[in-house]
């Protein structure tokens, strides 16, 4: 019978491409493909890859209004020594993660801080939106296929490689 005490180890993240159907996305993203909520993912994000986000969260408000809409805002730290540099010496920013249908709930349940984790990646939408796998069709017919590198003959996507099928919550 196997020791329940023990501390699980995590599962290793695997990278990939998410997106939320044709609206976001996809993004290049790293994830836990365990770690799920009703099926869906929740990816992790490089800083240039939530500016990325960001963009498209706020375009998205400004066209369907702000009350339909999450918005991630990415404010940069404006003195260095106030927040110094990451791991790849790059200045830190801010993450705000903004849920404005609650903003008349309080702020501290409209706003959220986004840090990043061991990694320096941020999750964004994780165990809230409806993030899947943005899959890309590998030519050895072995697709479609979410991993940047195809198990089966060992291709790797091509860069910008868009979401042409998709598969929810597989």
């Amino acid at each position: 019978m196997p020791d329940t005490n023990q501390p699980q180890q995590p599962t290793p993240l695997i990278e990939t491409r998410v997106c939320i159907d044709d609206t976001l996305g996809p993004f290049d993203a790293k994830l836990d493909p365990t770690n799920r909520w009703n099926g869906w993912l929740s990816p992790y994000f490089t800083l240039d890859t939530v500016r990325e986000l960001a963009a498209r969260t706020q375009q998205m408000a400004e066209e369907y209004g702000h009350d339909s809409v999450d918005t991630i805002h990415v404010f940069p730290v404006l003195h260095v020594a106030d927040g110094g540099t990451d791991r790849e010496g790059e200045p830190r920013a801010v993450v705000v993660h903004i849920r404005w249908q609650y903003l008349e709930d309080g702020a501290e349940s409209a706003a959220t801080i986004v840090q990043p984790n061991d990694e320096g990646l941020y999750g964004i939408g994780g165990w809230e939106w409806t993030w899947h796998f943005a899959t890309w069709p590998c030519p050895c017919d072995n697709n479609p296929w979410h991993e940047t590198r195809c198990e089966f003959c060992g291709l790797h996507r091509p860069e910008g490689a868009s979401a042409d099928q998709t598969d929810d919550r597989t």
